[in-house]
Parts: structure tokens; sequence; C-alpha cells
């Protein structure tokens, strides 16, 4: 290892993160009297969600006003501290309405749900929680489509030399082939996963998604050559 490397990994402080007032499991505290809750379920189980994953991924809702008809997926550290929450309203599709309501943290900081990750396995790679509901559970998500040298998930993958399944949006391939050659700089073995076809990988079946994860492109210099192409 370089000692930019040891560079990276060097430990970051986390802030402190509380989950949202009025915060419950579905698998703990399903309310079923509740309309809005039953809604947010509802909604849940429309984007793929099944029992597995209500546990793996700790859904839940809010009784709480502000934060009523959202869907909360959180995120717990490899201690299993929380470390970050999303809120996704339910009726911003069609509303007037904030979509997103996160932790007050810095994204680069944390990552989501380390609790559920092995570093000796392959590590799926979406861009967004919900895109979790369809992958395999040796999976997290960046939060957008950027992954750095000053992220922590960058580091932690640098220094397990965890390889790595990309599956971001098609509509950002050149921000995947970014991430892929980067990775690859520090002899960290990229897979790409063709997710053309659908917007994103939330809107894909799970079935879907698995034939994607069977079928894998190995990243080379090659496919950097080939992105600078296409945005010609």
């Amino acid at each position: 290892m370089s000692l930019f490397e040891e560079d990276l990994i060097e430990e970051t402080a986390i802030e402190q993160v509380v989950l949202p007032n009025g915060f419950k499991f579905f698998i703990q505290d399903f309310n079923l009297s509740d309309p809005d809750v039953r809604d947010v379920f509802t909604y849940a189980k429309n984007r793929g969600i099944n029992k597995h994953k209500l546990h793996i991924l700790r859904a839940g809702y809010s009784v709480s006003n502000d934060l009523r008809r959202y869907l909360i997926l959180p995120s717990y550290d490899k201690n299993g501290d929380l470390n970050f929450y999303v809120s996704r309203n339910i009726d911003a599709d069609t509303h007037n309405s904030f979509k997103y309501k996160n932790a007050n943290v810095s994204k680069k900081t944390i990552i989501f749900n380390e609790i559920n990750i092995d570093w000796n396995l392959p590590l799926t790679i979406v861009e967004g929680p919900l895109d979790l509901l369809k992958t395999n559970d040796n999976a997290t998500c960046i939060l957008g489509s950027a992954l750095n040298e000053d992220m922590k998930l960058f580091q932690e993958i640098v220094k397990n030399k965890t390889k790595v399944n990309l599956a971001l949006d098609s509509d950002v391939y050149h921000k995947t082939i970014r991430i892929a050659k980067l990775l690859s700089s520090y002899d960290v073995k990229v897979d790409i996963l063709d997710t053309r076809g659908s917007e994103d990988v939330g809107d894909m079946s799970r079935e879907r998604f698995n034939e994607v994860l069977d079928k894998p492109k190995t990243f080379s210099e090659k496919d950097s050559l080939l992105a600078k192409i296409r945005l010609l």
C-alpha cells in the first residue's frame, strides 16, 4: 500500500445523526389503522420492496406531521450506529412537495448501510437508496452519481481491494466510466452493469437486475476511450 493510500483510509469524524421524530420500523410497528401509513407501505410495495428488503433495509415511516407521508430508509455503520437516513415523499411526483428530506450530514463521511457490507465479496454500487430495493444484498449507494477519492466509501474499497459492480443509471454513463477508471487506478477490479432500457435501477424488476448482474462487463481503458467518443 502506498503512502497516498494510507492517507486515504484515515478515519473521519462522523456527525451524530438521529432518526426523525415519530419514526417507526415497518417490521416492528405497522399501524394498519392509519391511512397515511398504509399509503407509504403501498408505495414501498409498488417500488418493489418485499419482506426480506423490509428487514435488511430497515424501512420505516414517521407519524410526525412533517414526514407523515414519507418512506424512510435509515443507514447504519459497521458498528450498528445510525449514520444517515433518506426520506422520500410518496406524493412528490404528483404534488408540489419536497421530494426528499435527508439527514443533514456530509455524504462523503458515510457508507450507506455499511452494516450490510462484506468487503471480501463483490460490492454492487447504485446511485440511490431506492435502487437498493432491486439489488443483491451486498450493495450500497453513493447518494448521487459521484464517487471520489475523498469519500469514505471509495477509501474502504481501495483499502480492502473489493471488487465493484457499478450499476449507475444509463444517462450518466460517462460518470460510470470516470468512477471505474479511478478505482482501476488503485488496482480495484470493476465490472460495469448494463442498465440501459430503464430510467434507473429502481425501475427494473428484481429479476431483470439479476440478469444484468449475471452478465457484467469488466472495465478496460478501451471503455474510457469509447465513452469520450460518445460525448463528441
